[in-house]
């Protein structure tokens, strides 16, 4: 349906006002996400005739409906829009910049450079855990897989931001925005520098808060990332783990973390770890938050897959794959016997720890497929 600016939303006792003029085809299912209260719903800025007279930008009124759903955005060219040469894409990347998003644009085209032959193919899950105070959790993640590039991010909360009630998801959450939006820029095919991504995102991210993060892409035949704090990847080639990344962090579960503070750009240097790997067709890569880190081993990992890719079943797409790694590192997260990655790491720092880690839960993968 067709809905009109000046739209009131009621959200968990949170009245946000969509005030731009524009105007949204907006659709919400019925069905909740994980037996929540958590909306999935989708938002299309439209130009109409008023709207082309004036170059309306209906993607700025779409980007503040929906601040509390978990939804997709596809942006949409009118007329205005290709007279003043605007990028509706990038228009829908900045649409929710406070939601748990999946942020998957132009999914039907393929990457341009004669130079690549291979391409990246994602899906991914995210589970926040319950918390009345954060409904949302405070990973944020995205997937573009024109650009050939995926990214995570998982708002670290301290002891300052607890004493005045800081969420660091949202903090997150524009940190991904804002790499999508500097990814938008650059055409398909081309080159993509994660920690440039990374360094860029971070200077223009100006919410409250603190968050780790880990940006990955894929280059020809190389695998690029940049990494701050305890987020990461794994690469897995038939079935089996080939490359781990590392894990930055001060002392054990004090992730480095970037936030907004006057050294930011001073610090990120300093704490950003950068690599590559070489990577081939067939290629599965697992990037996650701490959240699947601390309650997945790499050889549960394998063990998923060959489950998930079989000799009847192996062109799995990778979402359903997500959706077993995800629900998996659920499950342990919650077993108290369960002898998780999280405190053996506390053990070896001399810490008592038993059980698996409660914490929200983001899953990415990617399979490395040829472009022909």
């Amino acid at each position: 349906m067709t809905l009109s600016s000046d739209l009131s939303l009621e959200t968990k006792g949170h009245r946000r006002v969509a005030s731009v003029f524009g105007k949204l085809n907006f659709c919400i299912p019925k069905k909740s996400f994980h037996q929540s209260k958590h909306t999935i719903g989708r938002a299309d800025g439209v130009s109409g005739e008023s709207e082309e007279s004036i170059a309306v930008y209906s993607g700025i009124y779409a980007r503040k409906l929906m601040p509390y759903c978990i939804g997709m955005a596809d942006g949409v060219s009118g007329q205005s829009e290709e007279s003043s040469a605007i990028d509706s894409g990038i228009c829908a990347i900045k649409l929710m910049p406070y939601c748990v998003a999946n942020r998957m644009m132009d999914v039907n085209d393929e990457a341009t450079s004669e130079f690549d032959n291979l391409k990246l193919v994602s899906g991914c899950f995210y589970l926040p855990k319950k918390s009345e105070s954060r409904p949302l959790g405070q990973d944020a993640h995205f997937h573009f897989q024109t650009k050939r590039t995926i990214g995570v991010a998982d708002g670290v909360t301290g002891r300052s931001e607890r004493s005045v009630a800081i969420d660091s998801g949202i903090y997150a959450r524009e940190l991904m925005s804002n790499c999508v939006a500097k990814l938008g820029r650059k055409p398909n095919g081309a080159a993509v520098n994660p920690k440039r991504v990374l360094k860029t995102a971070h200077y223009k991210t100006e919410s409250k808060g603190s968050s780790t993060a880990c940006v990955v892409s894929l280059n020809g035949t190389r695998l690029c990332y940049a990494n701050v704090g305890d987020s990461g990847f794994l690469v897995f080639r038939s079935n089996r783990c080939v490359y781990t990344s590392t894990i930055k962090q001060r002392r054990f579960n004090h992730p480095y973390q970037l936030n907004n503070s006057g050294r930011r750009i001073i610090e990120f240097d300093d704490i950003a770890d950068e690599g590559e790997f070489e990577v081939e067709a067939g290629d599965v890569v697992v990037l996650g938050t701490d959240g699947l880190l601390d309650n997945l081993f790499a050889h549960e990992i394998e063990d998923i897959l060959e489950k998930q890719i079989s000799c009847e079943t192996p062109h799995m797409h990778p979402q359903q794959i997500a959706v077993a790694i995800g629900v998996a590192a659920e499950a342990n997260s919650r077993n108290d016997l369960y002898k998780s990655p999280f405190s053996m790491a506390a053990g070896l720092a001399g810490f008592e720890c038993v059980g698996g880690k409660h914490d929200d839960i983001t899953v990415i993968v990617a399979r490395i497929e040829s472009s022909h």
